[in-house]
């Protein structure tokens, strides 16, 4: 058995595995709460931003979730080497417009402010495109991020992605705060399916490297 000289490129750091998992965790349970504490809240009818309106009783612990959220999502664009500069560029990007969708709220629940609308619109698109955005082509890497994983992870999420923004666009659907949370969890979970299958991919290759 040989002992490796050196240490194998880092694909991904620890603190992405925090922030990836983290940020799932702080938005769940925040957001989770705040739809228990609100009287005659709809889950179905009503979006998550109507819980940081201006006038909502839960508004300062839904927009610390919508701060910490876009915190974690730089923070795994930071620490995760692995992904193409232009993924981890847009993935940052995204963490930057969840602070843009807390700074302008809804004024009231069930009004609507164009500062908030953009500001989400941008988030919800940028993380759709990220993984297409961090492929790698050296076969060395997992396949979720090579051409065919990414680009397949991208059309997966972008197809929710869009189902959301165009009931969002249209007054008359009445399941625009399902389709929300639909789309909106599967895109925060998904740093954190990278982030993991390049962890595992990393030890691997490590623990190959050292035998």
């Amino acid at each position: 058995m040989t002992t490796r000289t050196r240490r194998a490129y880092p694909w991904v750091h620890p603190m992405a595995l925090v922030s990836s998992l983290g940020g799932i965790l702080i938005f769940g349970s925040i957001t989770v709460t705040a739809e228990l504490i609100t009287p005659g809240y709809d889950v179905v009818r009503q979006t998550i931003s109507e819980l940081a309106a201006g006038d909502a009783p839960t508004r300062l612990m839904v927009t610390i979730a919508f701060v910490l959220t876009g915190v974690c999502h730089m923070l795994t664009a930071v620490f995760t080497p692995a992904l193409a500069v232009p993924g981890r560029v847009a993935l940052f990007s995204a963490g930057v417009f969840s602070q843009f969708v807390a700074a302008f709220p809804l004024p009231t629940v069930a009004s609507t402010s164009t500062e908030h609308r953009v500001s989400a619109m941008c988030f919800f698109v940028i993380m759709a495109i990220w993984p297409a955005l961090s492929m790698r082509a050296d076969p060395a890497f997992p396949w979720l991020i090579r051409p065919w994983g990414a680009i397949a992870s991208t059309v997966f999420i972008a197809v929710f992605c869009f189902i959301f923004l165009g009931v969002w666009a249209s007054a008359a659907q009445p399941a625009v705060g399902l389709w929300e949370r639909v789309a909106n969890d599967i895109e925060g979970v998904w740093p954190a399916v990278v982030v993991l299958t390049l962890w595992f991919a990393q030890r691997k290759k490590n623990t190959t490297i050292a035998s």
